[in-house]
Order: C-alpha cells, then structure tokens, then sequence
C-alpha cells in the first residue's frame, strides 16, 4: 500500500510538470491525480520541490535506461537498433517535448538542486548513446571515432529536433532531422 501511494504521487507529480512545468505544477492537482491526502505526501517527501526532483530522476532515469540499454542486450546491429528507436515517433510527447530539455530550460538557471540533478540526467543521457556507439565500435560494426564527441552531436542533433517539433507542431521536423542524422550516423559503418 505504502509503495503504491508513493508510486502515484511519483507519477502524478512528473506527469503535472511535464504538462504545466515545475512552477506551474499545482499540488492539489498532484495530490487528487495521486488520490491521496497533503498528510501521505509528507509521509514520503518533505515538500514539493523534493516530490518534484524524485519524480523527476525515477521517471526519466526509467525511460532513458529502459530504451538504451535493451540495444546494448543485442549481440549486433547496434547501429541500426539505435537508429530505429530514434525514428519510433512513438517514443516521444511532441505536444510537450523532452522532459530533460523542458526541465533544463524552466529551472537550471533558478535552482541549484534542478541544475545538478539535471545536468546528470543529460549527461547519462549522452553515455546511454556513448555506450552504444562504444559496442558498435567494439564490435567491428563502426569505425573508431570519438565517441564522446559523436554523442555529443547526436544528443544535441535529437534535442533540437525535439524542440523544431514542438515549436511548429509538425512531427515531420524531427523526422526529417532524423533522416539526416542516421545517414550520418551510419558514415561511420564498417
């Protein structure tokens, strides 16, 4: 029962900030979508700020582990595995955007707390894309590059195309963007 309350406070919180923001995010809202009282949010967290940062690492640390690692379960095609999550459009909230990148631009620059869990989302956002470039490599599938570098292209290539998506409200934005970006991406084959 406990685990179940604090579950939906989680998601109740991370799904109110997607939507309105940090600052935006009504704990009233939370708490009736949770189905629970002000008193069992105390129970788990001392206030909303530290709902908001909980939620906000389980739920995207969840997503971005979850659909990078199960590439690295492969035994080949490491490259191309990657490229077709990129082009799964049903991966991704072009309505809202990228939680990482909403959360980065509204509070990195108003809260140190935000800025440090953040930066570390992103940055494990990028080895997730560096691990897999890592075992394409590693497994004669891509020639040796900077890795590092490469992810760092290709994180910053998908956040703007988020971004270009959500601005004009035309999934073929990203899409097109993705196209360009997997022929690149697939230069560095063997």
């Amino acid at each position: 029962m406990e685990k179940r309350t604090r579950n939906n406070l989680i998601d109740s919180a991370f799904k109110e900030i997607y939507e309105k923001g940090y600052q935006g995010a009504s704990m009233t809202t939370i708490l009736n979508n949770a189905k629970v009282h002000k008193g069992s949010m105390y129970h788990f967290f001392a206030n909303k700020k530290e709902l908001a940062l909980v939620s906000i690492k389980e739920k995207i640390y969840a997503k971005f582990v979850q659909r990078y690692t199960s590439i690295l379960q492969n035994e080949s095609n490491y490259l191309e595995t990657f490229i077709e999550s990129l082009k799964d459009i049903t991966q991704r909230d072009f309505n809202k955007g990228c939680p990482i990148a909403n959360v980065i631009q509204e509070m990195s620059n108003l809260d140190s707390d935000f800025k440090v869990l953040m930066e570390k989302i992103y940055l494990s956002f990028r080895k997730n894309i560096k691990d897999i470039l890592d075992k394409a490599v590693e497994k004669k599938e891509m020639k040796q590059c900077d890795t590092t570098k490469l992810a760092l292209y290709i994180a910053s290539t998908l956040e703007g195309a988020i971004l270009s998506a959500k601005a004009t409200g035309n999934i073929q934005d990203y899409l097109d963007v993705v196209e360009i970006l997997s022929t690149y991406i697939l230069s560095f084959r063997l």
